[in-house]
């Protein structure tokens, strides 16, 4: 086990060189899978940092990017008409593979959740159109009513699916029907790549493998809250925190309540 502080402030992702480097100096292991979500193993990430090392990983695919597979036909949506995992191979992803899910209980939360986020701006979209066209002081100008419908759209993140039509007096907001299909076939789906062989580790795994990621979050949880309760100390000075080479530490036993 190794535990290693940090200044305040410090991303994840800028952490995870340094714990690469630890796992091969100081534990000497030769081979360890790196399991990460999007955020964590990026692209860039992986050129930087994983490769180099040697390391095997597993992380997952943007959305933006599972619909580009899509688009291009790379992955077939009559895939999933008997069975909720297939793995693909794509061009732009060269001698990784790529495992696709669909999960039919996140399908109808996303299609749920979206349909009330689309009723939720659209009401807002309603009263600004509403105030474009009252008899009292109207809105009036494009860069006015961009920005105020602006800021409704990105309320919701439905900028995507809604057209506004911007004009010095006028207002409207067709929604984008296309947009909203797309967005529809590839609810409930996601997308893992790695670069472990399936000698290694079949489809099935490495799916499970991703999802140990829940083990982690948990255990932050417990950290941070109901058990440990471990929240933030702010030091003004780094020698606070630091401990000397030369001192022991002993073990602490508490008894009683």
């Amino acid at each position: 086990m190794g535990v290693e502080v940090f200044s305040g402030n410090t991303a994840d992702p800028a952490t995870l060189t340094a714990q690469l480097q630890k796992r091969k100096e100081r534990f000497g292991l030769r081979r360890v899978t790196i399991v990460g979500d999007r955020g964590l193993l990026t692209p860039a990430r992986l050129t930087e940092a994983v490769q180099p090392a040697g390391y095997d990983w597993i992380t997952g695919l943007r959305q933006g990017a599972l619909r580009r597979l899509v688009q291009k036909e790379d992955c077939p949506l009559t895939l999933f008409d008997e069975r909720d995992l297939a793995e693909i191979t794509s061009d732009d992803y060269p001698g990784e593979r790529l495992i696709v899910c669909r999960n039919p209980l996140m399908a109808a939360r996303a299609r749920n959740k979206r349909a009330a986020w689309l009723q939720a701006t659209e009401k807002k979209l309603d009263a600004l159109m509403a105030a474009t066209v009252r008899k009292r002081r109207p809105l009036r100008g494009t860069d006015k009513i961009a920005l105020r419908a602006g800021a409704l759209l990105g309320r919701y993140k439905m900028q995507k699916h809604i057209t506004t039509v911007i004009s010095d007096e006028a207002f409207s907001y067709p929604r984008d029907e296309a947009s909203i299909a797309l967005e529809a076939r590839l609810d409930g789906m996601y997308a893992i790549r790695t670069n472990v062989t399936e000698d290694a580790l079949a489809s099935d795994e490495a799916v499970a493998s991703y999802k140990q990621r829940a083990v982690v979050a948990k255990a932050f949880r417990s950290l941070k809250t109901v058990d440990l309760k471990g929240r933030p100390i702010y030091h003004d000075r780094a020698r606070r925190i630091q401990c000397p080479s030369s001192c022991v530490c002993w073990p602490i036993t508490y008894s009683g309540t």
